[in-house]
């Protein structure tokens, strides 16, 4: 039996413990192979191997024509604008229904049906992410059209992990809503939009359920690695408060609001006495945490920031850097998270309907609505907000608790609604 892992994992520490733990269970059904979209991880196992492809967008020879165009900008931006006309008017076909043209994927050098090339697999598996919403339309129209290529061909399909919306035009949510009713089961890590999202496309609950984000799952380095890390930055574990900002093109952080995060930050490291420490998730060109922590150390305020020493990075290790620092305050989903999974408390500051649902989604899931503070707010009492939950010793002890249910329930779901279901699959497959 041959499944096909997608995910949106490339430069992003959080997306990687997200797909390495996926592969690393998905790995021990016997009788399955698993190819995996390629990514940054190497994969020391006989039945796992990388696959190269790409699921080419509507209007994408539109955007190839407008990149060739890139030093006349009005012809460019009109390209551009022609290209998110017609995507989104396929996307308004296909969520209605309509088979809108046949989707391409661009594989082995070559350009053929989607549906073609999926006849090839007999699962599909889409590990968790960030990215099924229309901040993002290329990922999100690829993620449904490989749901609807491998659900017209009778076959499961799985998501795991995932952040649904938030979804702006009526178009990509009927396009997300149609594709969701032909998965198998859809898992989601958090307790606001995203089930709304599944609830209101129709699912039932045997094929949707509130999992957690599957980076729960990941084993976090061992002590000695981390402290020796910690060490080479300078700080020493517990005595740390860890600091992300992220400045990309869907973050909506604004100079000023930088100027108000820095503030903030000096005032928090003054009084406590504790070095910052940047620990940055994302090392993408686009949306570089090291490349923000460096502009942020430039702000008053924060000029003794220290960045956490990011050469030979890995997703198990920042979950242990993390898990030991004395506090965490950003804007990362999973800086939050690998600090809140060793019951650190962490706030997570957020601007926009995109970093807004991820917020409220870590402080619903977490329990504590404190969790979730916006950048637009960090005013006066800004500082005695944050005080207040880094000092709260009750909720320091409810998250430790809720830390150790958090992986037994996330374990508990990937194996009933995913693990089980693949292993009943390749069984029926192998006796054929």
């Amino acid at each position: 039996m041959k499944i096909l892992v997608d995910h949106g994992a490339y430069e992003n520490f959080g997306d990687l413990a997200m797909l390495e733990t996926a592969v690393e269970r998905l790995r021990g059904i016997e009788g399955a192979e698993l190819h995996v979209q390629v990514s940054p991880l190497s994969w020391p196992w006989g039945n796992v191997r990388s696959v190269d492809y790409d699921v080419l967008t509507p209007g994408w020879v539109l955007k190839r024509a407008a990149r060739a165009m890139d030093p006349v900008q009005p012809i460019r931006r009109k390209l551009e604008q022609a290209a998110g006309s017609w995507r989104n008017k396929v996307f308004d076909r296909v969520g209605r229904g309509a088979r809108a043209g046949m989707p391409l994927v661009r594989a082995g050098g070559r350009r053929r049906a989607l549906a073609r090339w999926c006849e090839d697999y007999d699962a599909l598996f889409i590990a968790g992410g960030g990215d099924m919403n229309d901040v993002f339309p290329d990922a999100l129209w690829r993620c449904c059209a490989l749901i609807n290529a491998f659900a017209a061909q009778h076959k499961p399909v799985f998501l795991s992990g995932q952040q649904l919306g938030p979804m702006r035009h009526g178009a990509s949510l009927r396009l997300l809503q149609a594709a969701l009713r032909g998965t198998t089961f859809v898992g989601v890590r958090e307790p606001t939009e995203s089930l709304e999202l599944c609830v209101d496309a129709g699912l039932d609950a045997t094929r949707m359920a509130m999992t957690g984000d599957d980076s729960l799952g990941l084993q976090a380095a061992g002590w000695d690695t981390v402290e020796s890390l910690l060490a080479r930055s300078g700080v020493t574990r517990g005595e740390f408060i860890a600091v992300n900002v992220r400045i990309g093109d869907y973050t909506s952080v604004s100079q000023r609001q930088l100027g108000d995060i820095a503030a903030l930050l000096g005032r928090l490291a003054q009084d406590s006495g504790r070095r910052l420490l940047a620990v940055p998730i994302s090392v993408a060109e686009g949306d570089s945490d090291v490349v923000a922590a460096e502009q942020l150390r430039q702000q008053p305020g924060c000029e003794e920031l220290r960045i956490l020493e990011h050469a030979s990075l890995s997703a198990a290790l920042l979950k242990g850097v993390l898990g030991s620092a004395y506090a965490a305050i950003g804007m990362s989903y999973h800086f939050g998270t690998f600090a809140l999974s060793h019951g650190v408390p962490a706030i997570a500051l957020h601007t926009g309907d995109y970093y807004g649902q991820k917020a409220k989604g870590l402080s619903g899931f977490w329990g504590d609505e404190r969790l979730a503070l916006a950048i637009e707010e960090l005013g006066a009492d800004a500082l005695n907000r944050v005080q207040a939950v880094f000092g709260d010793e009750s909720l320091r002890a409810h998250l430790e608790v809720r830390a150790r249910d958090a992986v037994q329930e996330w374990q508990a779901a990937f194996e009933r609604n995913i693990l089980r279901r693949l292993r009943e699959l390749a069984l029926r497959s192998g006796s054929d």
